[in-house]
């Protein structure tokens, strides 16, 4: 089996709850996966520490990403690695464009200055693997 991502034995206490109990779970290469469930059953606890929301340290257990043990010290490291979250909360900006909307927290550029080219580029390379078409332009608020 060639995995990419393997989280072992994942444990996460809040006070006296448990929220997570020797979950395991593990991706492929190429594989998508959906996690269902009961609200509470844990899904967003789990994506949260994969994420570095919840940091390394506050949670038992092992994440396993391209054969090397990962402990995530917040979200950054690791976005840097190419672990990105699209949270059940996620709430778009009206206002913004939707290239805007899906680089707002990392715009591509240099130096503080966001470069507008590559964004639009990387957003229609992103929307187009989805089977989106709309312009990147497009202001979230003009979507039908």
């Amino acid at each position: 089996m060639n995995l990419i991502l393997e989280m072992r034995n994942i444990a996460k206490r809040f006070g006296p709850v448990t929220a997570l109990s020797d979950v395991s779970f593990s991706v492929e290469p190429g594989e998508i996966h959906a996690l269902c469930g009961e609200n509470g059953a844990g899904k967003s606890t789990l994506m949260k520490i994969l994420s570095g929301v919840y940091p390394a340290g506050s949670y038992d257990g092992q994440i396993i990403f391209e054969g090397e043990e990962r402990r995530f010290a917040d979200i950054n490291s690791s976005e840097v690695l190419g672990i990105i979250i699209i949270h059940q909360e996620l709430a778009l900006i009206p206002l913004l464009s939707v290239q805007e909307n899906i680089f707002i927290t990392h715009p591509p550029g240099r130096f503080g200055v966001i470069d507008r080219d590559a964004a639009r580029a990387r957003a229609h390379d992103l929307m187009r693997q989805v089977g989106l078409t709309e312009d990147p332009q497009t202001l979230v608020t003009h979507l039908a």
